[in-house]
């Protein structure tokens, strides 16, 4: 009751029904709840979209994944990897751990190299729990909580919120603080998991030349822009893996 209490204090003062998105870190779904609400929006994804099949492709995937996870410190969920058919060069995450990437990722990318960057961003995500963030930031605590309890209303929620995260909408449009901080993660689990740490950075190059700098790039749209984002790789990558302050 108490945190509830302090929960609708902070959404009452900062003037709206919703969380204010310039509070970033700011995340009112607890780990137990980001797991319910990730089961109940996987299991709508899995109905929208096509779950490839095929054992050699989903097994590429999750060696890839289970071997940059092997190198986080202890964290809140088990990760599960997804592949899913879309020709967009793509890949997203759900709240509770669920990570699908796109069959147009796959054939976009150079190598297994770039393929691990971008696997590795989508970890940094899911470590930091920026789903669920992004979740806090856009849903009020009442529809947050309505969520948990499974009726023809919450199941309209869900089924909403899993083709907005499946289709590149407002949920999986993180803050530019988010994916800067996912770049680092991504960074540092390259690194300690014996990867080439330049997948990521020859990646969003190869996007930003496709793209180009100004244009809509299919792939992680939102801030930053992909020239900042490609610098300060590139200067991690120099400074021998150093973490960067986030300006």
């Amino acid at each position: 009751m108490k945190r509830i209490l302090v929960l609708a204090l902070v959404l009452l003062f900062s003037g709206c029904a919703y969380v204010n998105p310039l509070i970033q870190d700011f995340n009112i779904i607890s780990v137990e709840e980001e797991k319910a609400i990730g089961d109940q929006v996987t299991a709508e994804i899995q109905k929208e979209m096509t779950i490839v099949s095929d054992s050699a492709l989903t097994a590429r995937i999750r060696n890839i994944g289970e071997a940059l996870e092997a190198a986080l410190p202890p964290h809140a969920f088990n990760y599960q990897f997804y592949v899913v058919e879309n020709k967009t060069p793509n890949a997203f995450s759900v709240p509770g751990g669920s990570i699908y990437v796109h069959t147009g990722l796959l054939n976009f990318v150079d190598d297994e190299n770039q393929l691990a960057g971008v696997l590795a961003h989508e970890i940094g995500h899911e470590y930091q729990r920026h789903p669920a963030k992004s979740l806090s930031r856009a849903y009020g605590l009442e529809q947050l909580s309505s969520m948990l309890f499974k009726n023809s209303k919450s199941q309209n929620q869900i089924r909403s919120i899993a083709l907005q995260l499946a289709g590149g909408g407002v949920l999986s449009r993180y803050s530019r603080i988010d994916e800067l901080e996912a770049d680092s993660i991504g960074f540092q689990l390259l690194r300690r998991s014996g990867m080439r740490v330049d997948g990521l950075k020859r990646f969003l190059i190869k996007l930003n030349n496709l793209y180009g700098s100004g244009g809509s790039i299919p792939l992680m749209s939102s801030h930053p822009p992909t020239a900042e984002r490609i610098t300060r790789l590139d200067m991690m990558e120099r400074n021998g893996g150093q973490m960067l302050q986030t300006p």
